[in-house]
């Protein structure tokens, strides 16, 4: 085998290039962003009681949200069904993306707890993050009409923060959880 194919064949994949254990920088950010905001701490027990019942039960609110919009407007059904069926397909890709990326959550490196005694599959990116962004991707362009759907981003950003602070993820692991769920949710909300 020559040079230049052995150098070929021992580059990462495409769905490797991007672990965040390959590019150390991004992780220690992500250490340093998570210690900065306090997660995972024990001395601040309110705010992880706070975060942990949150990252556990924020799909109440958000279906609460959800369910309030269609009542009585039966023209909200398909949008609805659309995020929803949406969120389930990105659901399973993403979980696929974390366990090939296998990223080491915050309490499986040592930095807190498992506070939401949650598995050590990986971590990156969220699944709760993506599933959530892609609801509020696709629901947010009927805020205009619907003002209660305005609350969905804001239910999947205090999702991403409640799954920080409980250890569950790093930053970096929500934001892009969110903003994948986004990008497909808005798209498919396009075509509707």
């Amino acid at each position: 085998m020559t040079h230049a194919l052995r150098k070929l064949t021992a580059m990462p994949s495409l769905s490797q290039s991007f672990e965040p254990s390959l590019v150390p920088s991004l992780r220690a950010l992500d250490v340093r962003c998570f210690r900065w905001l306090g997660a995972g701490r024990l001395d601040l027990p309110l705010r992880l009681r706070l975060a942990t019942g949150f990252a556990r039960w924020s799909w109440v609110p958000m279906v609460a949200v959800m369910g309030g919009t269609l009542l009585g407007r039966h023209a909200m059904a398909t949008p609805l069904v659309s995020a929803l069926l949406t969120a389930t397909v990105v659901q399973l890709l993403v979980k696929r993306a974390s366990r090939r990326w296998s990223a080491k959550r915050p309490f499986a490196i040592g930095l807190c707890q498992n506070h939401l005694g949650h598995s050590d599959r990986g971590g990156m990116p969220s699944t709760h993050a993506a599933v959530m962004g892609c609801v509020a991707g696709s629901l947010l362009p009927w805020a205009g009409v619907y003002p209660e759907l305005a609350l969905i981003p804001v239910i999947a950003a205090l999702t991403g923060w409640a799954r920080v602070h409980a250890g569950a993820h790093f930053p970096s692991d929500v934001l892009v959880g969110l903003l994948m769920g986004m990008a497909v949710g808005r798209a498919v909300s396009h075509f509707l």
